[in-house]
């Protein structure tokens, strides 16, 4: 499905999205230093950077979803709250004129927790008259990203609308089980001492772990006004947008508290105090480490991460929207929008099933898939080429006489060979190697499945697996 992306910073949702198997084929983000970023990381988007206010319906592309989130400071109580009385929050406007002009499938809204408030009651009223007076049926949830496997506690709304024409009943993902994820399985492998930077330029990438630059600059009285230090074994505190309210590395003790309005460094262990790098407050927002944040400011590099989207959460809610157009019983169609050349309907609603491919885990290697600290998997020496590997999203473990259970999104499928897993083994014949990332449990218990092709491999959809659910 195609989608189009506005306030798309440096494409954290747009990430997840892409993940899922979305197209993003347009994006708008008007702040000039974020472009390097987002083109880097986004190369098959087209960007535009004119400011959102200037733009009509006519100058972007049909599309099949929006989404975004418009600037969060006017809701935030880090900022001045003043809602529509900041003109980032009238922002907002221009968000809804956009949907009610290209008139899309679905849209997704993200913003900060403070649009809930009583204070902004009225303006949340109006913002929800709009969209639906625009013809989408709007639901909204405020969602802990720490629910979803992402290492820290960080609340957002999401706002979801389906257009009218299309089935009512979208529902939000449920939070994972066991999904506490901490500092340690975050950033817990990082032991390269990190660049320091005030505000002097940045001299390029970090030569051993891009992007590990850390801001030095002063505190202030707010900031020391509260423990800034959460432990290895516990999630991070949400990671803002401003480099100086980054919070602190698990290496150092919980600050000490001297007054309800003051907390210091505990006394001799000033040296192990310092802010979290960019690269580990990416971490933390789940982004993969061949996400790279240009900038010569490293203010800007922490306004990047800050101000994303988590892309882990983004793929959840990415695989909750597919899996509703999945669920349809007839895609829907729009006078407004067409098939591509070529391509029926049905044709371009077949590119959401995403295919997955079940492989047998060796008895030698199945501890890894318990456990779920599984980075790489390789074929046998005769691989079959029946499998389809441009159109291949998904890995499935299957346990011999348990069946399937965890599903891992691949990475990378590339040629490689068995000691690249096995370092002990000197077998260097080429196979078939998928770089993979656990995603979730698909099933609470292992379920029994047949696998067809030499009995070692077989490949299936998402959907195929939900209806034999």
């Amino acid at each position: 499905m195609d989608i189009i992306s506005l306030f798309a910073g440096c494409g954290g949702l747009d990430a997840g999205f892409e993940r899922a198997g979305f197209n993003i084929v347009w994006a708008n983000e008007y702040d000039k230093s974020i472009h390097d970023t987002y083109r880097h990381n986004h190369p098959n988007t087209h960007l535009n950077t004119s400011d959102i206010r200037l733009l009509s319906g006519k100058d972007i592309p049909d599309c099949d979803g929006i989404i975004g989130g418009p600037p969060c400071q006017a809701w935030s109580e880090g900022g001045k709250n003043l809602g529509l009385l900041d003109f980032r929050g009238q922002l907002f406007w221009d968000y809804i004129r956009i949907v009610r002009e290209k008139k899309p499938k679905f849209f997704l809204i993200e913003n900060v927790q403070g649009i809930l408030d009583e204070r902004h009651a009225k303006s949340l009223s109006s913002f929800l008259k709009s969209l639906q007076d625009a013809g989408y049926n709007v639901s909204y949830k405020l969602l802990n990203a720490a629910d979803y496997n992402v290492p820290q506690d960080r609340f957002r709304v999401f706002f979801i609308g389906l257009r009218n024409d299309l089935p009512d009943g979208f529902v939000f993902p449920e939070p994972e089980e066991n999904s506490a994820t901490t500092l340690r399985d975050a950033i817990g492998d990082i032991t390269e001492k990190p660049r320091f930077y005030t505000d002097e330029l940045v001299e390029g990438l970090h030569p051993l772990r891009a992007n590990h630059d850390v801001y030095t600059g002063n505190y202030d009285t707010k900031y020391m006004s509260r423990n800034r230090v959460r432990a290895w074994d516990e999630p991070s505190f949400t990671i803002q947008a401003q480099a100086r309210n980054t919070p602190q590395h698990p290496d150092a003790p919980k600050m000490t508290y001297i007054s309800p309005s003051e907390r210091i460094f505990a006394k001799g262990f000033e040296h192990l105090y310092r802010r979290l790098s960019v690269r580990e407050c990416a971490r933390i927002q789940s982004f993969s480490d061949d996400f790279l944040f240009l900038y010569n400011d490293v203010k800007d590099g922490y306004k990047m991460v800050g101000n994303a989207v988590p892309p882990r959460l983004a793929w959840h809610l990415a695989i909750q929207i597919q899996s509703f157009f999945v669920g349809m019983d007839k895609p829907s169609s729009c006078t407004e929008h067409t098939a591509k050349e070529g391509n029926s309907v049905q044709e371009q609603q077949d590119g959401i099933l995403d295919s997955a491919l079940i492989c047998l885990v060796k008895p030698g290697n199945t501890r890894h898939y318990h456990n779920r600290s599984a980075k790489i998997y390789y074929t046998g020496k005769k691989f079959p080429t029946t499998i389809k590997l441009n159109k291949l999203r998904y890995f499935i473990p299957y346990i011999k006489g348990k069946g399937i259970r965890d599903i891992y999104n691949i990475k990378v499928a590339r040629v490689g060979t068995k000691h690249e897993a096995r370092p002990d083994s000197d077998d260097d014949s080429l196979r078939i190697v998928f770089e993979i990332e656990f995603v979730k449990q698909l099933f609470e218990d292992y379920r029994p499945v047949k696998l067809e092709i030499w009995n070692t491999f077989t490949d299936t959809t998402l959907e195929d697996l939900a209806t034999e659910s």
